[in-house]
């Protein structure tokens, strides 16, 4: 999604990039502007204003400087000037957008109470927000007492408090964000999770553990890691202890191999830790587990705990 010369460039979407005072702010529901273009907004940039977008329930379809990624509830985004970005939201959805001019970050009230390197970037930057977080709850409080100071979302002339806050709140968008995600290294997340599920399924018999797996997919533990989570909502060890369990199950239903002959098929080098890691995930032992009728009639228990969704699957 180069820059092209007919592409829209706006002061806010829909309206004339005009001139554009330096303590130019603006604040709206997400609702208030996209539901009016049919949830969809099209590829466009905003020349002289930063954004911070905070999606609140809903989801969106992100496009941004040629890379794309879904935005899930609870997704802050910072989209510097001249990204060339679109949206396509799911009907509904809610949330904030805070819109400010450029020059705003030179404005010697917030010298050195804004983070310098929140808006550097050429893309959008996307952090997915803990839902309990004070980050968040911080976050909410001054957005919505912000807008009960704006009219038709404008802050114009904003006094010395509104400037308070505005330091306050790019302060704590700053600290969210420390761990951004680009859309575009998203997507290397993305495929860095799925080439360590499918090595999984591959190799989990050979007794790798998750370092072995780093090291042959070229990644770093702390990379594969944050990787999992994002993609598989679950670290890369509970993804191989989930795939080993799966097997388990399957075996111990399946066929009239012996306990400790599973044991050695997956690659537990020791019979009893075996033991131990099936009945800590299950509740009871391999052996009571094949005596109760095994997968067909498995008791509540036996369900994939929450949060292991996307790991264990019975077509894995």
């Amino acid at each position: 999604m180069s820059e092209q010369p007919g592409l829209a460039r706006f002061g806010l979407y829909g309206e004339g990039a005009g001139s554009l005072a330096p303590e130019f702010l603006h604040l709206e529901p997400i609702s208030s502007r996209s539901a009016l273009h049919y949830w969809t907004i099209a590829p466009h940039s905003h020349p002289r204003i930063h954004q911070l977008l905070l999606l609140e329930n809903g989801g969106a379809h992100l496009l941004a400087d040629e890379a794309a990624m879904d935005l899930a509830p609870l997704s802050l985004v910072a989209i510097p000037s001249h990204c060339v970005h679109a949206f396509r939201f799911e009907p509904g959805t809610e949330g904030w957008v805070f819109s400010f001019a450029v020059d705003l970050l030179n404005d010697p009230r917030l010298a050195g109470l804004v983070p310098t390197d929140l808006f550097t970037s050429r893309g959008a930057s996307v952090v997915a927000v803990e839902p309990g977080s004070p980050s968040l709850a911080r976050l909410r409080w001054l957005l919505g007492d912000m807008a009960n100071a704006s009219v038709d979302g404008a802050l114009a002339r904003p006094s010395p408090r509104i400037i308070a806050e505005v330091a306050l709140l790019l302060a704590t968008a700053g600290e969210m964000l420390a761990d951004r995600v680009t859309p575009a290294a998203a997507d290397r997340q993305r495929t860095l999770a799925l080439r360590y599920r499918h090595m999984v399924d591959a190799r989990f018999r050979e007794g790798l553990d998750v370092a072995d797996y780093a090291r042959l997919l070229g990644a770093s533990v702390p990379t594969l890691t944050r990787a999992c989570r994002a993609v598989l909502d679950a670290p890369p060890g509970e993804v191989l202890r989930a795939r080993l369990l799966l097997e388990a199950l399957r075996d111990l239903t399946f066929t009239s191999a012996s306990v400790a002959a599973i044991s050695d098929r997956l690659g537990f080098s020791d019979p009893a830790y075996f033991a131990r890691f099936f009945k800590q995930r299950i509740g009871r032992t391999a052996s009571e587990f094949r005596r109760d009728g095994g997968w067909f009639d498995p008791p509540p228990e036996l369900h994939p705990r929450p949060g292991l969704s996307k790991v264990l699957r019975e077509g894995t």
